[in-house]
């Protein structure tokens, strides 16, 4: 599994992993869960004089505190009721490595006074030892909330903050870039069949365009669960269809529960907040999702698209033109093909690219790991997925830091 990504938020976030990746700045990775944030924690790693030295992540809201500080900085046998042998902690394991620190905004203020001291001096003391440890680590973080909040109402320590929070790379949630999801599907689709030893399937435009139109609450990992379940159950071999995804996406509706903001807004009165709500954007989501149904209803005709939103078909290709949605001048093809079918344009973003030759966008040196890490293999191709010609990739890719 890779980071794939044709928006500009993702292509911005390519670029900070590329900066970024070789120094051994601490960086904090932000975003909803299900967005990919230990993908992103890995491919700094990778990119990083450390990358041959362990990768060690750590999730703080899945540890109880009382064993967290054994966790992270081990312990001495006899140190505590059970401890019948010493145990060396992540921080020790990951020396000349990275340190992966999830969800760090569950982590309690006492125990970030701890980790304060790794971050300033690189020191610790394992549970029971009277002996000091020195580390030499990369801290890379991430939450999924608002840490800056958290100072404000004591929940999180400001000077922590601010030593983690040297870069930050927030991740977009996967409805903030709909253009990706059928790339990102494809991706899934081709492992989900690896997976269950069975034939290479293929994305149909009505089930692309019912993909983009939910909302996705799980983001990527949601997304993933759902194609390789569909792949599994679909009623034609080799092909998804609308009806072979789970409800409420191959219906196209979702449930009150799933989207209460925009149920909320479809029924009544908009809730502007204390801040008010961005007019363009909100319209601009309103026309995309109208937009992406009635092609979804027209099986990918432009042509029938048109007729049901009424509006002349000019119109909706002027409008498919200006989001970046492939588009073509023969109307016998266009119309046969579909606006989710047939080769991209160069620029832009497809509704659904073809991932016929990807190039990678974030090109990251081979590096012999060792099977029993279980290390995700970010050598494959990460981002865009335009049908350029393998020479053209490699040469591309050559250039990159």
């Amino acid at each position: 599994m890779g980071l794939f990504g044709e928006h500009a938020s993702m292509r911005k976030i390519f670029e900070v992993i590329r900066r970024v990746g070789p120094s051994d700045a601490p960086v904090l990775i932000t975003g909803a869960s299900g967005t990919g944030k230990e993908l992103v924690a890995r491919a700094l790693h990778t990119l990083s004089h450390r990358a041959t030295r362990n990768f060690v992540p750590v999730h703080c809201g899945a540890i109880p505190e009382d064993l967290l500080e054994s966790e992270l900085f081990g312990h001495v046998r006899g140190a505590f009721t059970g401890a019948i042998a010493a145990r060396t902690g992540r921080f020790q394991l990951a020396n000349h490595g990275t340190v992966f620190l999830d969800e760090i905004g569950e982590m309690s203020p006492r125990f970030q006074v701890k980790l304060l001291r790794v971050l300033e001096d690189g020191t610790f003391d394992p549970v029971g030892s009277a002996t000091t440890r020195q580390t030499d680590v990369r801290v890379i973080a991430a939450t999924h909330r608002d840490l800056h909040a958290g100072t404000r109402e004591g929940t999180f320590r400001d000077d922590l903050l601010y030593r983690l929070d040297v870069v930050r790379i927030h991740l977009p949630a996967l409805r903030e870039r709909r253009e990706d999801i059928p790339l990102i599907a494809r991706h899934f689709l081709r492992q989900a069949a690896a997976r269950s030893g069975q034939q290479p399937v293929e994305l149909t435009p009505a089930a692309a365009a019912a993909l983009m139109a939910y909302d996705w609450p799980g983001n990527v990992r949601e997304l993933r669960n759902v194609l390789e379940r569909a792949v599994l159950l679909s009623e034609q071999p080799g092909v998804l269809q609308p009806g072979d995804l789970p409800a409420p996406i191959g219906s196209g509706t979702a449930p009150a529960e799933v989207r209460p903001a925009r149920a909320a807004r479809a029924s009544g009165p908009w809730d502007f907040g204390p801040e008010g709500t961005d007019f363009y954007r909100e319209l601009e989501s309103f026309e995309r999702r109208m937009i992406g149904r009635a092609l979804q209803l027209a099986g990918g005709s432009k042509r029938e698209a048109a007729r049901l939103l009424q509006v002349n078909r000019t119109t909706l290709l002027e409008k498919l033109k200006r989001r970046g949605w492939q588009v073509g001048k023969d109307s016998e093809v266009l119309d046969s093909v579909g606006v989710l079918g047939g080769a991209p344009l160069a620029m832009g973003a497809p509704l659904v690219p073809q991932l016929a030759h990807a190039e990678a966008v974030l090109a990251v040196p081979h590096r012999p790991w060792p099977a029993s890490e279980g290390w995700l293999d970010l050598r494959r191709p990460v981002a865009r997925a335009f049908g350029v010609p393998a020479a053209t990739a490699t040469q591309r890719a050559a250039q990159l830091p």
